[in-house]
């Protein structure tokens, strides 16, 4: 039995789709859970714990694939506002398992809501007709339409690195940096970057229809778990998210005359 299109998009957001022919289809939602080994495994060293950053890297793409998949099966053209809830546990005999859930909501272009000049606007979805991923908002995904550009994918990257405890008692009653900490947040930080670009150009090779021009919405987020009285060496994890994008096309009627102007908004949803 059907029933009305479900989404986590506000009221505001709702309406600014709305006024350029997007509609819900559904709240879209992909899972992954994973297992990166024994802790055991992992030789205590301030170094990267390959299983985890592998893991991660896995589960993260897995959890979007699937959720992408769901919004195909809705016959949508995209997804926006995806975000990626990781969550990291300890099972019996000392077993890591990493979970991901993404969660987004598919839209679809209908004509019969869009303006008229925007009636005859072309398909948003991928070159092989799958359905774009984006962590934008509504309103950003807009705004990024009218400065001429379409959003591809959701970007990622990341590296876990595990952290010496040893270390540490050299620095007891010490003023002074932990160097080889200090290197390891700047190597993990830059890896996370590296592979966020290598796997999205390796999916979208540049010269292809969907190579991405830039990416924006660019975040990277550290977590650090394990240490002190938790189980296992102490564990940060940095993660490199954005939204890729493309140009649209030159005669799409979407392109705004020129790049948009700053514009200060109130929401009334609140």
């Amino acid at each position: 039995m059907s029933g009305p299109a479900l989404s986590e998009l506000s009221v505001t957001e709702f309406v600014a789709l709305a006024r350029v022919g997007f509609v819900p289809r559904g709240l879209v939602i992909g899972s992954c859970v994973f297992s990166a080994g024994t802790q055991y495994d992992w030789t205590v060293q301030t170094h990267e714990v390959d299983a985890l950053s592998n893991a991660m890297r896995t589960v993260r793409r897995l959890a979007v694939e699937r959720m992408r998949k769901q919004a195909a099966g809705l016959h949508a053209d995209g997804i926006v506002d995806v975000r990626l809830e990781v969550e990291h546990h300890v099972w019996r005999g000392a077993r890591q398992v990493a979970k991901c859930l993404a969660v987004g909501t598919a839209i679809a272009f209908d004509a019969s809501y869009a303006p008229a000049t925007l009636k005859h606007a072309p398909s948003l979805r991928l070159s092989n007709g799958t359905p774009f991923d984006s962590d934008l908002s509504a309103s950003d995904f807009i705004t990024l339409l009218s400065a001429g550009y379409r959003p591809v994918t959701v970007a990622m990257g990341n590296c876990v690195y595990g952290l010496d405890p040893r270390e540490q008692r050299q620095y007891r009653g010490k003023d002074a940096e932990i160097t080889s900490y200090t290197q390891a947040f700047f190597d993990a930080r830059e890896l996370a970057m590296e592979r966020l670009q290598h796997d999205l150009f390796k999916s979208f090779p540049k010269g292809t229809p969907d190579s991405p021009a830039g990416i924006v919405g660019m975040t990277v987020e550290e977590e650090t778990y394990g240490g002190g009285g938790a189980s296992g060496p102490p564990i940060v994890e940095f993660t490199a998210l954005g939204t890729a994008v493309a140009a649209l096309k030159a005669d799409d009627p979407r392109r705004g005359a020129g790049p948009p102007k700053p514009a200060l908004v109130v929401s009334l949803d609140r």
